[in-house]
């Protein structure tokens, strides 16, 4: 499906790019045509919705919200989403060949010395989690938590 999406949205602008220079024809509806295919395409290569960590979870309850990790070198956003629990936070991203989820980053809750709600670089707010041992924190950049740390700590079983 990925590779349909991803054909489409290449000959809807080649078509795109043959009018505009040759016909001088109106082109907005070739426009409106290849907005909805890059949206698509970037849905099923990205997104990872609750319904999918559902599924792959079982019945376990989980605090869920959409997330991109930074990587390390703090150059890249993974997009995937962030599953909490009082044992573990796990961080899925999309599988590039199948379209389903895998697991990219995961902790135990016991491993975690603090964290921290805020900026987690320049333009970002999200989550920092330090780990016990480490010194670098690893960074989640998820706007929704912001508002529902009481959630969070209650995930984590930190609520007491």
């Amino acid at each position: 499906m990925k590779r349909i999406v991803l054909f489409s949205i290449l000959a809807v602008f080649a078509v795109f790019v043959y009018y505009a220079s040759f016909c001088g024809m109106v082109i907005w509806p070739l426009i409106l045509l290849e907005l909805p295919l890059v949206a698509l395409y970037y849905v099923i290569s990205s997104v990872v919705t609750e319904k999918m960590i559902r599924k792959q979870r079982g019945s376990e309850e989980f605090l869920y919200s959409k997330a991109s990790m930074i990587t390390p070198d703090s150059t890249t956003l993974m997009p995937g989403a962030l599953a909490i629990t009082p044992s573990d936070i796990v961080f899925y991203t999309r599988k590039k060949a199948s379209g389903g989820i895998q697991v990219s980053w995961s902790c135990s809750t016991a491993g975690i010395s603090e964290y921290s709600l805020g900026k987690v670089d320049g333009f970002h707010k999200g989550l920092s989690l330090v780990l016990s041992g480490e010194e670098e924190p690893v960074k989640f950049v998820s706007s929704s938590l912001q508002n529902r740390e009481q959630e969070l700590k209650k995930a984590l079983g930190w609520d007491t």
